[in-house]
């Protein structure tokens, strides 16, 4: 001990001028195995021989600064490393019961260096001895042996005890990082420990085996080994664990280089665990491990729904760091070890791997780390547990991720409803969908990733409007925050589209959303009591005929609720549909956008999946900022895309009526009650000849209007045309209609494409 405080003190001397870099091509984030090397690598020279040492990771490689050379660095593991004592005698296979080769090597030991071991192992025995513990303890007697061994082992060993076992209130838990307290089915981690340090050192005098150097320099920078020693490495590294199309042959052994078991399980003393009260929960204390949650079966390929609960132990994520940190800073990013989800005034610890990804999202993880490796601890060879890395997750910040905590009350019993056994195998997909949509976004950000989201939301109700069931312990969503239309907005005549079709307002009709959904049509926060299963009238089939049903429905609504009379199960006799005409939005899509929409040009599936998306938002303004914008396109580009005459003479019936008096100064424009069932029918211009006449009704005139013919443009369907009047135009928009029909005139008015 003497030697190595003066070598110690001798290299602080000397580290302004002789600071070594080192990089290591063994050490690196895949497999788990060479992550933990890294770990146990900078424990030990910090702690044994350069205390200022200090580690990063860099180009998929752990990097050390030290005043140790390379040759310095392999004669300080050969000759001067003092292993760790860690045993757990709480375990069968761990060499306290019966006769066991590799601990009675140790035991019976003359070098220096095993000297804490020795006194380790002789302590263990005395406490199975004062408990009279023959044979591998039941659960009674486990709990009552750790609280001793915590007690009277020396202090380096306890360490190992705090990454592997920990005491909880009535009862023991195990981080899975070490299996079920340092074992991994029938791999003992600790007598394997021991196996592996008898292959590298003499028990007698300490001294390096004759092919300890070379399988050094193998775990250390990469170099062939020697010859490896038939041996299990466990659950750190899959793909060596032995087995068919390991070797040559149709199978082969597991291998394993000493050096790499020793620095890895040192690597493991890092990861200490403790028993934690969650403040956000009512449940009682529980197991926190630094960086661990419970599995999430998203976010990789490799991952499915079941890779959750019985099927996985748990995932960990394990930070990557760039800038040197000493060892004393990498203990605490490690004791302190712990991810938040934030937002909305609202802080909780994240509870599985979709939590992880957005604490990361919203930097609510320890500073300084770049990114981390997640790994899950998945059954896959038969019933046992391998480490399967799954993605590099890069921490910074995605714009927006705070709104996710909105989701999170109606997430939760959205998942306990997809979760009942008696659920359809829908809902666990559905779920899932959601899940990954939402790490997609906290990984990669933007506002596809977020409309993906909403749209996999979308699709969840879609679901619970045809299963009653579902819907009994799960609201309705209902989005409050203006800044999901920021997050979303992504400039698409999609978007636009459908933004503009679930900000129609209620007026006499009822909440747009009542139309898709059985919501209640003036509280659609709420499922209705009783179904009216006329009103839901969007179904399964083509996109056009879905919105020309809430077209036709709305009017129809308008005209119940303005004529009480009328009973609610029959169509009104008159010929004209009056009323407020529910066309009002509080945003207006471009004219541009709309005629893309007739003309074919836009995609109705996605439109679709967008209107379902953005309904939890049909309640909520867009910012200041997003509606001057939107402004701002208003008649873009529509003096360069030909208007169809039908429609444009059939917008302007079908506008609110506040429009219509802002534009023209009429007070009212009633819907004719065979307008919309013309164009449906592809009576195109019969639908033209109805409008026109509704507007002459009205006062307006135009010189167009005395034409015995109007030319239709043969592409253009008249089911899109119905289809398009349900989108909101600006009164702008509105008024440049009027003048391109002649309704009105304007002076200086530009040239403009001859009416289709």
């Amino acid at each position: 001990m003497a030697e190595d405080e003066s070598a110690q003190a001798s290299d602080r001397e000397t580290l302004g001028t002789e600071l070594h870099v080192l990089d290591f091509p063994g050490m690196a984030p895949v497999p788990l195995s060479r992550y933990l090397k890294g770990l146990g690598l900078l424990r030990l020279v910090a702690e044994q021989r350069d205390p200022d040492a200090v580690g990063w990771w860099q180009g998929e490689q752990f990097h050390l600064a030290t005043v140790l050379n390379r040759g310095e660095l392999e004669s300080f593991f050969l000759d001067q490393y003092r292993p760790t004592p860690i045993v757990t005698p709480w375990n069968g296979g761990s060499g306290f019961y019966g006769r066991d080769e590799a601990l009675s090597v140790i035991a019976n030991s003359q070098t220096q260096r095993w000297s804490v071991y020795r006194q380790t192992i002789a302590t263990a025995r005395s406490i199975l001895s004062d408990l009279d513990l023959q044979g591998k303890p039941d659960k009674a007697d486990k709990r009552e042996l750790v609280q001793a061994c915590r007690n009277r082992l020396p202090d380096e060993a306890v360490a190992w005890m705090d990454a592997t076992i920990v005491l909880t209130a009535s009862d023991v838990a195990f981080p899975p990082l070490t299996g079920t307290g340092g074992n991994d089915g029938n791999l003992e981690f600790t007598n394997n420990f021991m196996q592996r340090l008898a292959n590298l050192m003499s028990p007698g005098n300490g001294e390096q085996t004759p092919d300890s150097r070379g399988w050094l320099q193998s775990s250390l920078w990469g170099n062939p080994a020697p010859g490896l020693v038939k041996g299990a490495i466990g659950q750190f590294s899959p793909g060596e664990a032995g087995g068919p199309n390991a070797s040559s042959g149709f199978s082969g052994d597991s291998l394993v280089n000493p050096w790499d078991f020793v620095l890895m399980l040192e690597g493991v003393l890092l990861f200490a665990a403790a028993t934690a009260k969650r403040l956000d929960s009512s449940s009682k204390a529980m197991l926190s491990a630094p960086f661990t949650v419970y599995s999430s079966g998203v976010g990789n390929g490799s991952t499915a729904e079941t890779d959750e609960g019985s099927a996985a132990r748990a995932e960990t994520w394990l930070p990557m760091w760039s800038k040197p940190a000493s060892l004393a800073e990498v203990a605490h990013l490690f004791r302190e070890g712990r991810a938040q989800v934030s937002g909305n005034r609202v802080r909780r610890n994240a509870r599985n791997g979709v939590d992880f990804a957005r604490a990361c999202a919203t930097l609510a993880v320890d500073r300084g780390i770049d990114s981390f490796q997640r790994y899950s601890f998945l059954m896959r060879a038969g019933k046992a547990y391998l480490a399967v890395p799954l993605t590099r997750f890069a921490v910074r910040r995605q714009a927006y991720a705070e709104l996710l905590t909105e989701l999170d009350t109606w997430l939760d019993g959205f998942a306990r409803m997809a979760n009942d056994k008696n659920a359809a195998h829908s809902f666990p997909s559905a779920l899932r969908r959601i899940r990954q949509s939402i790490f997609d976004y906290c990984q990669y950000g933007g506002p596809r990733r977020m409309q993906s989201l909403l749209i996999a939301v979308g699709q969840a109700e879609q679901l619970m409007v045809h299963t009653p069931r579902a819907r009994e312990g799960v609201r309705p969503l209902v989005l409050k925050n203006p800044q999901w239309w920021e997050a979303a907005e992504d400039a698409s005549e999609e978007f636009r589209l459908a933004q503009a079709f679930v900000s129609l307002r209620a007026g006499d009709a009822g909440a747009i959303r009542s139309f898709l959904s059985p919501v209640d049509p003036t509280k659609y926060w709420q499922w209705i009591e009783q179904e009216d299963t006329a009103r839901v009238v969007w179904q399964s089939g083509p996109l056009t005929h879905n919105l020309v049903a809430v077209l036709q429905r709305r009017l129809l609504e308008g005209v119940r609720k303005a004529n009480a009379s009328e009973s609610s199960d029959t169509r009104p006799s008159t010929k004209e549909l009056g009323g407020s005409k529910p066309f009002a939005g509080r945003v207006s899509v471009p004219l541009a956008s709309v005629l893309n929409f007739v003309y074919g040009r836009v995609s109705d599936v996605r439109l679709g999946e967008l209107i379902w998306g953005l309904l939890p938002l049909a309640g909520v303004n867009p910012p200041s900022k997003s509606q001057h914008e939107l402004r701002a396109l208003q008649a873009v580009g529509s003096w360069e895309i030909p208007i169809p005459w039908a429609y444009a003479v059939s917008k302007l019936v079908c506008s609110s009526n506040v429009q219509l008096a802002r534009v023209f100064g009429i007070s009212q424009v009633p819907v004719p009650a065979e307008l919309i069932p013309r164009l449906n029918s592809g009576r195109v211009e019969d639908a033209s000849h109805v409008a026109v006449r509704r507007l002459q009704a009205s006062g307006l005139s135009s010189p167009f209007f005395h034409l015995k013919r109007i030319p239709i443009t043969p592409q253009v369907e008249g089911l899109r045309l119905a289809a398009s009047l349900v989108f909101p135009l600006s009164t702008s928009d509105l008024r440049h209609l009027a003048i391109r029909t002649g309704v009105i005139a304007e002076e200086k008015e530009k040239e403009v494409p001859v009416l289709e």
